[in-house]
């Protein structure tokens, strides 16, 4: 909107532009009539107006104030011309003066043209002296002009005082609409601004924003939103909300989007999926917000919606990390327990039974110390597939750790029926795996509790299949225990004869006996197997049946077996340095105690703290512990030869090593186990075993010792099939340290017949 200065220059080109088309019209007329009557004053007026009128409206480019300064003096000149010529009849071009300064520049410009004006008319009629009579005033010419000026004066001030407000009202107008006119362009601006912030945050924000009408048909969507849902943009204003979105989700929304367009709710805010173009689903936090219009009914929804498929992604994931075994991907304690009470409470409202199975492998830390964790890791993957495999879906199948897996068989109708299932499982488990180029042969010991005959919580029917886990291991291992009450005291014993063993060593209550082994030629003994035991002084003498598993378990079998192998090797150089005939002692190795990295270090330690030859050393090792990472078993075993010493393969034929591999392993000593001598002389099958194995060792110049030789009538029978040694109850018990030497001092030499 124009403000005042530009209203008053529009106005005056206006006024210019008229009163040059007027004046030409009227001066051409006037011109030729004053010259045919000789008024050439007249005509010069005419022209010169007419010429500076011209002139004033060709410089539009001048100042404002220049043009109409010019155009006021062009008409005050004009006005005081046509007075001169016409007299007091002319005064009204006087009054246009001060009429057009009021509304060209303005009222205290407009007064003094009306000054001039007044003292223009008083000057002429003073100077002229002319009689204008006036009615009243005859002969008194001055004051005539006196009385016409002020009238005039007063006319014209009027006239310019009327025309100045009137222009003060419009400038006030003017101003009050010019202000309107900011206003509202500035508000068109903000809106503008506004409308190309919003378009611009809609299109470009990073989360999918969209509108939608009530019945669910998309009405503006952005590049994201279109991002996350695969469809283009046309695409989506050609569908509806239902057709992207979980059936499911749309159901559980219906509710809540009733009560958002009622009122009752803010926003509403959910997790659901969309379904992409590609049919994949996408997770999305979905706020929906309601526009309504200025009578206050609802309009249109806002959705906005942010993409957190991998958010959700990723709790899964931790989720199932929270519940699941790593290695195996079987349940983990935290949902084994979780779906134990759920079986449980299940169990409970309809009357039915839980088996809970607590499985554990028999000999892994054999397989884990010999080949590896990774080795083992991958026999546990294998060992969870077939449990997996051979349960039902109802049933549950977890690893409780390490080697131990737990199993929760829902719905139990009997004991027989479990005692089925874990016949089946033991069948399952047990055999033949390849796993990195080895051949692993796996049993495992299984114990059962019943719910609610064992225990009505989780925490005791865990505890009580476990104790009778532990009971089917002691029985023999590759066998399944139901709990019996009995069975916890048991437990409680071992775990209290483990913490008691802890302190045998420091406390010097672990001593040696000694078993003579014979040669079945001479009838001398020629050797000594050294066993250990346990004199607790509560306790008294504690079985090694007792004591060595727990041992095993512990790892106190590697400080136990140093101990073993210093103290026979002292034993055996103080016998020769009694005079005493020099023999051979035999000392056990465990498994774990030869993966042990310091075995080697350890030997070599008794040999040089003891004095003993290394040939007067044998140590004995199970065909188990060699059948498990052959080659870094050969390196080991050429690492003991080159000390010197002797090394025999125990409970020879119990294991499921090759026969090829003892043309591999630098092996003296292939010592018959006495499960199959027990048998000799009453059962063919052992007799050829032991026959066979005799001759095999003989054709590889390897030495025979049998075990648990127990009459005269064994001992015979492997005399004659050329056995070379024996040992067992028929020639002597396992001796303390004293009686094998008074044994030793007799010089001895047992009659075999044979």
């Amino acid at each position: 909107m124009e403000d005042v200065e530009n209203w008053r220059d529009r106005v005056l080109s206006t006024i210019l532009s008229v009163a040059m088309v007027l004046g030409s019209v009227a001066a051409v007329p006037s011109i030729l009539i004053s010259v045919s009557d000789g008024l050439w004053s007249i005509a010069v007026v005419d022209c010169v107006a007419l010429l500076w009128l011209a002139f004033i409206r060709r410089r539009r480019e001048s100042p404002f104030r220049w043009r109409a300064r010019n155009f006021i003096c062009l008409l005050y000149l004009l006005g005081l011309a046509l007075l001169l010529k016409v007299g007091p009849a002319a005064q009204i071009y006087l009054m246009a003066g001060p009429v057009m300064t009021a509304l060209l520049l303005g009222l205290r410009s407009a007064l003094f043209a009306l000054a001039l004006n007044a003292a223009t008319l008083l000057g002429v009629g003073y100077y002229a002296n002319a009689d204008i009579h006036l009615p009243g005033f005859a002969g008194a010419p001055l004051l005539e002009w006196i009385v016409i000026t002020i009238n005039f004066a007063f006319v014209n001030a009027l006239m310019t005082v009327s025309s100045a407000v009137l222009l003060h009202k419009l400038e006030i107008s003017l101003q009050k609409q010019s202000a309107i006119t900011v206003s509202l362009a500035e508000g068109h601006e903000r809106l503008r601004e506004s409308e190309a912030l919003y378009r611009a945050t809609f299109e470009n924000a990073p989360v999918g924003v969209s509108h939608l009408d009530l019945d669910g048909r998309w009405l503006a969507v952005n590049d994201e939103l279109c991002e996350i849902t695969g469809y283009s943009r046309d695409e989506m204003l050609s569908l509806r909300y239902g057709d992207i979105a979980e059936p499911e989700d749309v159901e559980a929304d219906a509710p809540a989007m009733a009560a958002l367009l009622r009122g009752d709710i803010p926003s509403l805010n959910r997790e659901q999926r969309y379904i992409r173009k590609d049919g994949a689903p996408v997770w999305v936090h979905r706020r929906t917000s309601l526009v309504r219009n200025a009578a206050g009914d609802p309009k249109h929804l806002v959705v906005v919606a942010t993409d957190i498929t991998e958010r959700v992604r990723y709790e899964v994931e931790l989720e199932y990390q929270a519940t699941h075994d790593a290695l195996t991907g079987l349940a983990n304690r935290n949902l084994l327990n979780d779906r134990l009470e759920q079986a449980l409470a299940g169990a409970s409202r309809h009357g039915r039974n839980v088996a809970v199975l607590f499985l554990d492998l028999d000999n892994f830390k054999i397989i884990n110390d010999s080949l590896g964790h990774g080795v083992g890791d991958e026999l546990i993957k294998s060992v969870g597939e077939r449990l997996a495999g051979c349960v039902r879906d109802m049933d549950t199948v977890a690893r409780a750790g390490g080697d131990e897996f737990v199993l929760i068989l829902a719905d139990a109708e009997s004991e027989n029926e479990v005692a089925t299932a874990m016949s089946r499982i033991l069948e399952v488990v047990a055999g033949l795996y390849q796993v990195a180029r080895h051949e692993l042969h796996v049993t495992c010991s299984i114990g059962a509790s019943l719910f609610p005959r064992d225990g009505a919580d989780p925490e005791t029917l865990l505890k009580n299949a476990d104790a009778a886990m532990y009971r089917a291991k002691e029985g023999g291992r590759n066998r399944c225990k139901f709990y019996q009450e009995e069975m916890n005291a048991r437990l409680g014993q071992r775990l209290s004869l483990a913490a008691k063993l802890r302190h045998a060593l420091e406390r010097d209550e672990l001593l040696l006996h000694y078993q003579p082994q014979v040669d079945l030629r001479s009838g001398a003994i020629v050797g000594a197997e050294a066993l250990i035991r346990w004199r607790h002084p509560e306790l008294g003498l504690v079985p090694p049946s007792q004591f060595i598993p727990i041992a095993e378990e512990t790892g106190l079998i590697v400080p136990i077996g140093e101990w073993v192998l210093h103290a026979a090797c002292v034993q055996a150089q103080s016998w020769a340095a009694m005079g005493l005939p020099r023999i051979r002692v035999a000392v056990n190795i465990s498994a774990r105690q030869f993966r042990h990295k310091g075995l080697l270090e350890s030997i070599q330690q008794a040999l040089r703290l003891s004095g003993i030859p290394p040939g007067y050393l044998e140590v004995e090792i199970t065909e188990s512990m060699i059948m498990y990472g052959p080659e870094e078993t050969i390196r080991l075993l050429r690492n003991l030869k080159d000390l010197g010493l002797q090394i025999a393969l125990d409970d020879f034929g119990t294991g499921f090593s090759s026969l090829s591999y003892l043309k591999r392993f630098p092996i003296d000593v292939l010592k018959i186990d006495q499960s199959f001598v027990r048998g000799i002389v009453s059962d063919r099958e052992d007799a050829a075993i032991v026959k066979t194995v005799i001759g095999l060792a003989h054709s590889l110049e390897l030495r025979t010792i049998a075990e648990g030789v127990e009459t005269a009538e064994q001992a015979g029978l492997l005399r004659g099939w050329a056995s070379d040694e024996v040992q067992g109850y028929h020639f002597s018990r396992p001796l303390d340290a004293d009686a094998f030497i008074g044994r030793l001092r007799e010089g001895r030499r047992f009659v075999i017949d044979g």
